[in-house]
């Protein structure tokens, strides 16, 4: 939470120092609705004695006020808070709230004011000995010195926080501290030490950048098998408590059948005895005057039969239960044994789905490390020395791959007077698109630096033969190939050179943006029917022509893949397009190349939101 605060305590700044206005914006019916409701609810935790729930609204309070420029509103609420904080004692609160004390002030551009709250934040830190909030502290201060122009101040505060951060062996807070340290110096005036400082925190940057891909990777790789591993446990659980239902219901069916059938056969019994009692008594009325005699042999016989009829009938119940209740033993038995196969049989699926994510864990474990180690490989082949900036100070590059590996790259080198810089986009991405970076790559390298062709034209010419020649296209149905976007640049004759294949080159000068476009053909793939069906009917005979342009002092050349504008976000959930991307780069050439490259990722990042990125992107911006 801490390292993000740091973030979003500087970007703040910086971003409130350049643009940010004193003007008071009107709070919007829903805001100020919200402010009576947490206003009332301030009051009603006063009342009850809960002072941390008071002092937690009075915090969003002054939120909403200092979002909209009502910056003594927010001030005054945020000392609310924080007097409440000082009666509970509670350092970490009254250090947060010092923060935003400091940030508002600075918005309101009452700089002392704001260095002395984040005063009182740095000495809260170093008595708690939090070393993350330290170092937040005094990157923060920094910037207010710099809006003080004490630089030297600034520089001991962040020379002070490097310390701690090597200290801790944390490369995002290191990078933050080199970035912090390039930006004053740059305004101090030691470009020398600026440059240098620039140079490592873009080392760190990649470095963390790197980490945090390999790491979102393994952790979404991780969590998928975890996935399938607890829908197939749900699964067999789901399928015991059927089988156990199954078998209660049948008990309990067999159980009611049995009842039944006894309470029908005594029903039947009673029926009869009835009968015969009643046949007996209506002879003996009719006897019974002329069988007086006969009566005493009568009732004996009656006894007789009677209790004969009812051990027949104990004897006939007994011998009933006897085998029902063997028959309920068997079916149970019976029962029993079909669970106990049953549970093996899930005991054996439960063994073959642990034996199948140990196994696909360790195909994956293997796959993950082979790609990482190409990615590794790709890396020190884009990665060339020296470095863009050694030939063109103010220059970035924007590489960000949907994979740990990716189809787009890109390429420079200096022969003779001319520094040749190229941006590639490859078919596809992932590995199918690495294979073809490291041949465009090696393509690149026999051309310029082994044949010494310079000609941007020429280039595009020779690099389409040499592709469709190592991927057999003539004779195969690969239709793979690559678009560039390339320059010849000769400070000399003082003249940029370029050609394309698919995409474009953009120049800004004096606030104006001039597109020079590419040739309609590709590398490789289908370009060379396109190219023959025109040539045949003489529309053209240069398949990738060149085009020249003066070089300017003081203006900005881009060259891209088409990652960045298809990406997909925004509200709306579609794509950034060519002529916002333009604009977007257009805006941000007003900054160095150190601040573009920062607010293209920032705005790549909040653009594409959740969505996930859709294709590798490369931007190269150079400042002539």
């Amino acid at each position: 939470m801490h390292k993000v605060s740091i973030s979003i305590f500087i970007f703040l700044f910086f971003y409130f120092s350049a643009i940010a206005q004193t003007q008071k914006y009107q709070l919007s019916r829903q805001d100020s609705a919200l402010i009576n409701i947490y206003e009332a609810k301030a009051i009603e935790y006063r009342t009850n004695n809960f002072k941390k729930q008071e002092s937690d609204y009075y915090n969003k309070i002054a939120m909403i006020w200092w979002e909209h420029n009502h910056f003594l509103k927010a001030i005054n609420n945020y000392e609310k808070s924080l007097t409440i904080n000082r009666a509970l004692g509670n350092e970490n609160a009254i250090a947060m709230i010092n923060s935003n004390l400091a940030l508002t002030c600075a918005d309101k551009g009452d700089y002392n004011k704001s260095l002395e709250y984040f005063e009182k934040t740095l000495n809260i830190r170093k008595i708690r000995k939090e070393k993350v909030g330290i170092i937040a502290a005094r990157i923060n201060m920094s910037v207010v010195l710099n809006n003080l122009k004490k630089y030297d101040s600034a520089i001991e505060h962040l020379s002070k926080a490097l310390d701690v951060a090597r200290e801790m062996n944390d490369p995002e807070q290191m990078r933050s501290c080199y970035g912090m340290l390039s930006e004053t110096y740059e305004k101090a005036g030691n470009n020398k030490k600026s440059m240098y400082y620039f140079e490592l925190y873009r080392d760190f940057n990649e470095l963390v950048e790197g980490t945090k891909v390999k790491k979102a990777y393994k952790v979404a790789e991780e969590e998928r098998l975890k996935k399938e591993l607890a829908e197939k446990e749900t699964a067999i659980k789901e399928l015991e408590i059927i089988k156990k239902n199954y078998e209660i219901y049948t008990k309990e069916k067999e159980l009611k059948t049995s009842e039944s059938e006894k309470h029908n056969l005594l029903d039947t019994i009673r029926l009869k005895d009835l009968k015969i009692i009643y046949t007996k008594k209506e002879a003996e009325l009719q006897k019974a005057e002329s069988q007086k005699k006969l009566l005493e042999k009568k009732l004996q016989l009656r006894n007789t039969i009677f209790f004969t009829a009812f051990t027949l009938l104990f004897l006939l119940i007994a011998i009933f239960f006897y085998f029902l209740k063997r028959r309920s033993n068997l079916v149970l038995r019976n029962k029993n044994t079909e669970i106990t196969q049953k549970n093996e049989e899930i005991e054996v699926q439960r063994q073959n789905i642990e034996s199948l994510y140990k196994e696909t864990s360790e195909a994956h474990e293997s796959i993950k490390k082979s790609i990482d180690y190409a990615g590794i490989i790709q890396t020190a082949m884009i990665n060339k020395t020296p470095k863009l900036s050694h030939f063109f100070p103010e220059s970035f590059i924007f590489y960000k791959q949907t994979d740990a590996v990716g189809g787009d790259f890109y390429w420079y080198s200096k022969t003779k007077d001319k520094i040749i810089v190229a941006a590639i986009d490859c078919t596809g991405h992932g590995v199918p698109g690495a294979f073809l970076t490291v041949l465009g790559n090696n393509i690149l390298n026999q051309i310029v630096n082994i044949s010494k062709i310079t000609d941007p034209s020429e280039i595009l010419f020779q690099m389409d033969k040499s592709v469709k020649l190592a991927l057999n296209q003539e004779k195969s149905n690969n239709k793979d190939g690559m678009d560039i976007a390339l320059c010849s640049i000769d400070f000399k004759t003082n003249k940029i050179i370029f050609a394309g294949a698919n995409n474009p080159l953009l120049i800004i000068k004096n606030d104006e943006i001039e597109l020079i476009k590419g040739s309609r053909y590709g590398i490789g793939g289908y370009s060379e029917m396109g190219y023959q069906r025109l040539k045949n009917n003489n529309k053209t005979d240069i398949m990738y022509p060149s085009k020249e342009v003066d070089i300017e002092k003081g203006m900005y050349i881009y060259l891209f893949s088409d990652g960045f504008q298809d990406q997909i976000g925004g509200e709306n959930m579609k794509k950034l397009k060519s002529k916002n991307f333009y604009n977007l780069l257009k805006e941000y050439s007003k900054y160095s190349a150190k601040i573009q490259k920062e607010k293209l990722s920032d705005f790549f990042k909040k653009w594409k939101g959740d969505y996930g990125q859709v294709d590798d992107t490369v931007i190269i911006g150079i400042k002539l």
